[in-house]
């Protein structure tokens, strides 16, 4: 399918559905990276600090949830992060993933659907840029809480335009409140992109506490 970059990115930042928005990510795929490059992509090396302040290197399976072409899992590996498995809705953007042999395994999935894994299945779950009111819902959280060990930690972005609209902070609470999960550290807000005001997220550390999610 031809598309300018022009409406590409409108599809991509205002999908009318979900399906279009697997679809215009399997299409930007190849040319992802070097597009994010030139934007100066902060997220995943701000996700991996907090990663590595908070999860030990040895500690267990980590998910990348929303993983796209692989960026987190690329940082993470460099920080001594070996055991990734990656997960994403868009088999176009996991090809690439699987292509930097930093990936235990890779699998398709969407955030804010049921994901056909075990409870405890991962000793943290990180996330850069995947939550947002156009991209995975509030709802989603609740499925990487349950797919946590008891003691295990998530860090999660959430993109600040919309937060309060796609009941990200609720969500958050509601689950603090449930005794599932404990935050424990709060950033940003901060820019995804360099020099870039539109692009603000915060990322939000939990720690995993007991209870059925």
């Amino acid at each position: 399918m031809a598309l300018s970059h022009e409406e590409l990115m409108r599809r991509i930042y205002q999908p009318r559905d979900t399906q279009e928005l697997r679809q215009s990510y399997d299409i930007w795929a190849d040319d992802y990276d070097d597009d994010i490059a030139r934007q100066e992509y902060r997220l995943p090396g701000i996700i991996t600090a907090l990663m590595a302040r908070h999860v030990t290197t040895g500690a267990g399976t980590i998910l990348d949830a929303g993983a796209g072409t692989g960026l987190l899992g690329e940082w993470l590996s460099l920080a001594g992060f070996g055991d990734l498995l990656a997960l994403d809705m868009s088999p176009g953007m996991l090809e690439h993933a699987a292509c930097r042999g930093v990936y235990s395994s890779v699998r398709t999935g969407e955030l804010g659907r049921p994901i056909d894994l075990p409870d405890g299945r991962f000793a943290a779950v990180a996330s850069a840029g995947a939550f947002g009111i156009t991209h995975a819902p509030a709802s989603g959280f609740r499925e990487m809480v349950r797919l946590t060990r008891e003691g295990g930690h998530l860090v999660l972005s959430v993109r600040l335009e919309g937060m309060d609209e796609g009941g990200f902070e609720e969500e958050a609470r509601d689950l603090e409140t449930e005794g599932l999960v404990r935050r424990i550290e709060s950033a940003g807000p901060l820019e995804a992109f360099a020099g870039d005001a539109n692009s603000l997220y915060v990322v939000w550390v939990f720690l995993r506490l007991r209870g059925q999610a």
